[in-house]
């Protein structure tokens, strides 16, 4: 009902006004739009003020024309604040016909459509919106905070950097589109982004967001001094607890351990459900405190692949405290309980209730003991031990029993955690791989489907000593960044490790012979973000020569 006559109306004015610039199949498809979404619930009384004003005649006296149509655009602009859309359309599309709209409700009806789910009409009002403020700073701010709200990160971005060209003043603007170079090309524009930092940076050297786009922007690019420079100016100024955690982060990616982990002590003030602390924050051991007549309780945090990286250190505690309960996580008990590593130290698992009297996180634990990337280097060899009989056993219950030169496979990590874009397709892999005489390949990946060409294995891993045991029976494991590079280089397995040029904060030291944390590791790095294509060669190379010599 409400439809039919709205109808009725467009149809006996379908002829804008003069001088607005809408052609007549610009306001058809504009009619057809909000005909579409009219309901029965419509606001009868846009209706009647459409109603009441449809007679009126361009005659009509000029100051009478003029209070009722800026009533109208008022009320339009009232109607798109609130979130009407609809009713805001209908009355921009009475202003359509009877007036020359302000330039501005071009740029409402172009909102209101897109909220109402338009993805093509709204361009064509934004159009007459440019043409009208052509070469008007302020249209430029309006337009890319339009397409900025539409994620229209490309448009966004040329109409802030026209707006640059006029004014370049403006701190907020270069910032903003600095991070809209982000969003839309990733590190493929790192250098425009330093480039606009830098510029924002010269007009306020305290900006925070300058400061924290430089830190980041040259972390990216590896060029770490700049990094630091700009990490710690950030740091003197007014610094949160994720600048300070990030800055950890940054000194551990440097190799700088004793600072960083000093600074990554600062995770559990940060707002992120994955860096909560571990235990009862009541009995956190303060790092200073002698603690040679207490019971320390060590407790897991994050996921596999830190257990493993850092539970090589958990045997020092002993020195410090008069007993050591290692908390790990159900799947790695049995693994860690049989290392010949942690002998004297009572391994648990969270299901167990334990008395003790101070506890830790254990990615405090280098920062407790003081220990430098120099220790870490001390202790990359095999730590982690499977049985020979479990080995064997497993070999005959799962492995072909062929000569073949067995290559265990693991390239993606948790789903919700490809930090980095660190994960590669196993189809991939074997694509580069499937030509070399004499290997037989094997997904070591739990739960990720069945690849052609490749014996699946992670699909029957009940625990990480089966894991364990499939690893240790490979000649060769080729890993990107998750626990089975972990697993693999803790139990002293010859392994290649696949790495994005950008890296997660951890991995310290990514070329030569090793990876730093584990020296059974050979670190494969692309040059360039997402660009894979010398790590392939690279690897091709390796497999070639390393399968030869079996």
């Amino acid at each position: 009902m409400l439809r039919n006559e709205l109808k009725l109306l467009f149809d006996n004015d379908k002829k804008c006004f003069a001088h607005n610039d809408i052609k007549p199949s610009l306001l058809a498809g504009f009619d057809g739009f909000i005909l579409n979404k009219v309901e029965d619930d419509f606001n009868p009384e846009i209706l009647s003020v459409y109603k009441k004003f449809a007679p009126m005649k361009q005659q009509a006296p000029d100051s009478m024309k003029t209070v009722l149509f800026s009533t109208i655009s008022d009320y339009a602009k009232d109607e798109t604040s609130k979130g009407n859309n609809l009713n805001a359309l209908v009355l921009y599309r009475f202003l359509l016909v009877k007036s020359l709209p302000d330039s501005l409700d071009y740029l409402n009806i172009a909102k209101n459509l897109v909220n109402l789910g338009d993805n093509e009409l709204y361009s064509e009002f934004l159009k007459v919106y440019a043409l009208k403020e052509e070469n008007k700073l302020l249209s430029y701010i309006e337009l890319a905070d339009f397409y900025k709200g539409i994620n229209d990160y490309k448009n966004a971005i040329a109409s802030y950097e026209k707006f640059l060209e006029i004014d370049k003043t403006k701190v907020s603007i270069y910032t903003i589109t600095a991070d809209l170079y982000s969003k839309l090309n990733g590190s493929d524009s790192l250098e425009r982004q330093i480039d606009l930092y830098e510029q924002a940076f010269r007009l306020q050297p305290d900006n925070r967001l300058a400061l924290h786009g430089l830190a980041f922007g040259y972390e990216k690019l590896g060029r770490d001094t700049l990094a630091k420079i700009y990490y710690e100016k950030l740091l003197q100024n007014e610094p949160t607890e994720n600048d300070l955690f990030n800055y950890g982060c940054f000194l551990i990616h440097c190799g700088d351990f004793i600072n960083g982990h000093k600074y990554f002590t600062h995770r559990f003030n940060i707002d992120d459900v994955n860096l909560k602390y571990p235990s009862d924050i009541s009995k956190k051991w303060d790092f200073k405190s002698d603690i040679s007549d207490k019971n320390l309780l060590v407790h897991y945090e994050q996921g596999f692949g830190d257990t493993v990286m850092y539970s090589r250190f958990v045997p020092f505690l002993k020195k410090i405290a008069k007993e050591v309960i290692f908390v790990v996580q159900n799947e790695l008990f049995d693994l860690i309980s049989n290392s010949h590593l942690f002998e004297g130290i009572k391994i648990v698992t969270d299901e167990q209730k334990i008395d003790y009297d101070v506890n830790m996180a254990l990615l405090d634990i280098l920062y407790a003991l003081k220990f430098d990337s120099s220790a870490v280097d001390l202790l990359k060899s095999k730590y982690l031990d499977v049985s020979k009989e479990n080995v064997e056993n497993y070999k005959n219950k799962y492995l072909s029993q062929d000569s073949c030169f067995k290559i265990g496979l693991s390239c993606s990590g948790e789903k919700n955690a490809n930090y980095n874009e660190r994960n590669i397709e196993i189809s991939k892999i074997y694509s580069l791989l499937k030509d070399i005489p004499n290997i037989k390949l094997y997904n070591l990946q739990k739960n990720s489907g069945d690849y052609d060409g490749v014996i699946p294995l992670g699909n029957v891993f009940g625990d990480f000593t089966q894991s364990a045991c499939a690893v240790k029976n490979m000649d060769l494991v080729i890993s990107t960044d998750n626990v089975i590079l972990n697993l693999a280089g803790a139990l002293g397995v010859q392994t290649i490790g696949l790495f994005n040029k950008e890296t997660n904060y951890r991995w310290f030291k990514t070329a030569g012979d090793d990876v730093g944390w584990y020296e059974s590791v050979k670190p494969l790095q692309a040059k360039k973000q997402n660009c894979w294509e010398n790590v392939f060669f690279e690897l091709v190379n390796l497999v070639k020569s390393k399968s030869s010599l079996k």
